[in-house]
């Protein structure tokens, strides 16, 4: 079973490398898709002089499609289900070298030493190309991912069942399947998923009020699924462990003023497809506005996402907020700062072995983001974070505070972006990530390396070639 799975990812990475040469050869004969992901939702570049030449850079800013900034840099036509989409390769040495070979709790690179195929990623849009806020209107967007990534956009009631029992995929064996998850409990290392299901209806109410229905990434947060989005190969904690990924609901936004934007919608929850079974909505909003070389935005999400059950075996059903906060500014032509703060409360997370009692629990932090353009292809960058898990609800969930120590996460990621031609997107990364998270109780002294080392040291690479 290993030797085949050596043999399938050495073939996966050599029809990588063909289909590469391939596109190199006929890259002058395609023409980029106008797709959001490709093309449209870029409000700060790294400054990079006349970057739309080659391909749009990657930004961190207010990349929610339904920002009326964004809005006003989309060139829309008629289409009907255009196709595009991405196929993104990596790698990560880990130097703890876990024996299990994963490298949580840092994502989506989850996997030491090992090739994996990220996201095969396919984009079907359909547009009337209308958008001009004086008229009817809408689009539809449909996104597939095939991959590992998978496992991070599954909903509660679509790709899993609401049990948490898998739907679209096939149950791993533990004895023979590369699995996540526990032997009790796995889930598959590959998988499909459909992280975005939604139609857009573009009206002339309220200066332009654009509502958007059904299935769709969370506004809330500053990196994406999507790896176009991101400077980095890896995540941030805060993105892994401390917002939601996904909703299902209704989103309306609106443009009050050229340069502010006003979200407000109802969702079913944090990666949610279908009503849980107390049959609360959450609700989710956000402002965003620019200056001159500045921009900001503030989104939050709140409902009773978290279902647990008490000491009495009843289930108990508590509310789980999360605000967030980015701030963006491009100091130079060249450089580009981006600031992010995160603030997250849950009710009756936290639980307490002496007590026996059920306390909300918190979690907040801070990242900063350079980027520099070195030149048209190629730039650099730096990520630093500390993340705060205070009550140990997150990224060890089930620890108690009366016997697991610490909660606080750094980590430190030096970066390159280098851009070779329209097509191909190269990422290799270094990152140091320290922890005091412990429990003598439970023979945990480390965070990292399969709870054993309180610090690691990951070198990552990864590919992205676009269509």
């Amino acid at each position: 079973m290993l030797i085949a799975r050596k043999i399938a990812r050495t073939g996966l990475f050599i029809a990588f490398l063909f289909l590469g040469s391939i596109a190199e050869a006929q890259v002058a004969e395609y023409q980029i898709s106008d797709s959001d992901t490709q093309q449209a939702y870029y409000n700060i570049d790294y400054g990079i002089p006349n970057a739309g030449e080659v391909f749009k850079p990657v930004s961190f800013g207010l990349k929610d499609s339904l920002s009326g900034i964004a809005k006003k840099d989309r060139e829309k036509r008629e289409r009907w289900l255009t196709p595009s989409g991405w196929m993104e390769i990596g790698h990560t040495w880990n130097s703890s070298r876990p024996t299990s070979g994963r490298n949580g709790p840092i994502g989506f690179n989850d996997q030491h030493n090992q090739f994996q195929l990220n996201q095969l990623y396919l984009v079907l849009e359909a547009s009337q190309g209308k958008d001009d806020n004086e008229s009817w209107s809408w689009d539809t967007r449909i996104d597939l991912l095939f991959g590992t990534d998978h496992d991070y956009t599954v909903a509660s009631g679509l790709e899993i069942r609401t049990d948490g029992s898998q739907r679209w995929n096939r149950t791993p064996d533990p004895a023979t399947d590369d699995f996540r998850g526990t032997p009790a409990n796995p889930r598959p290392y590959y998988g499909l998923s459909m992280p975005q299901l939604y139609a857009d209806l573009h009206t002339p109410l309220l200066f332009g009020m654009d509502l958007r229905l059904g299935h769709f990434y969370s506004q809330v947060g500053y990196e994406s699924v999507m790896p176009l989005e991101n400077f980095f190969y890896t995540h941030t904690m805060s993105r892994i462990h401390g917002q939601p990924f996904t909703h299902t609901g209704a989103l309306a936004s609106t443009t009050i003023v050229d340069a502010l934007d006003i979200r407000l919608g109802i969702t079913r929850g944090w990666d949610n497809w279908e009503d849980d079974s107390e049959g609360d909505l959450s609700i989710t909003g956000g402002i965003a506005w620019s200056m001159d070389e500045s921009s900001f935005d503030l989104n939050f999400h709140s409902g009773d996402d978290f279902i647990g059950v008490d000491n009495g075996g009843n289930t108990l059903v508590g509310n789980v907020t999360i605000v967030t906060l980015t701030y963006t500014r491009n100091l130079s032509e060249k450089l580009t700062h981006a600031l992010t703060a995160d603030v997250g409360h849950g009710d009756a997370m936290q639980g307490n072995t002496l007590t026996g009692g059920l306390t909300g629990a918190r979690w907040y932090g801070i990242t900063n983001y350079w980027t520099y353009a070195v030149s048209e292809k190629l730039s650099t960058g730096v990520r630093v974070e500390w993340f705060r898990d205070q009550d140990n609800s997150r990224i060890m969930p089930g620890a108690f505070s009366s016997n697991v120590n610490g909660g606080n996460y750094v980590n430190v990621s030096l970066g390159l972006n280098y851009r070779p031609n329209e097509r191909w997107m190269f990422r290799p990364e270094a990152r140091w990530d320290w922890s005091d998270t412990m429990s003598s109780d439970l023979s945990v002294p480390g965070a990292f390396g399969d709870f054993q080392e309180n610090d690691t040291f990951t070198l990552s690479f990864d590919a992205i070639f676009s269509f």
